[in-house]
């Protein structure tokens, strides 16, 4: 399957997941290098995503990190990178935290800064 397919999929998914917590989802079409993927808002709170699905752990480019931010500070949003990785469950991590890492989501920094879908349960 073509790797637009795979992350078309994933973004969906999670929307799905989101949309079934109450949140107000929607994505962004075209999403992509400078663009963000997925916004959703509960309760006056409002996350956006950059989502990631693959086979192995993933790189963050500067101009996606730096897109999502900036909006994310427009818009009084809290960007996160979310992750699907194949075969495992979602996985969220600031995008601060990713852009502190030098844009790289290895193993440790999953280990100690990244969170489930448990999260968005509280809100």
């Amino acid at each position: 399957m073509y790797t637009y397919k795979k992350g078309y999929r994933a973004e969906k998914e999670l929307i799905k997941l989101l949309t079934s917590l109450d949140y107000a989802v929607l994505r962004a079409p075209k999403s992509g290098k400078d663009t963000i993927d997925i916004i959703a808002c509960k309760r006056g709170q409002i996350f956006v995503f950059e989502c990631k699905f693959w086979k192995s752990r993933v790189g963050i480019t500067d101009r996606q990190l730096n897109s999502l931010i900036d909006f994310s500070e427009k818009a009084g949003a809290i960007p996160l990178i979310a992750l699907k990785y194949e075969n495992e469950g979602w996985r969220f991590l600031r995008a601060e935290d990713v852009q502190e890492n030098n844009g790289t989501v290895s193993d440790e920094l999953l280990k100690e800064k990244s969170f489930s879908v448990d999260f968005f349960e509280r809100y």
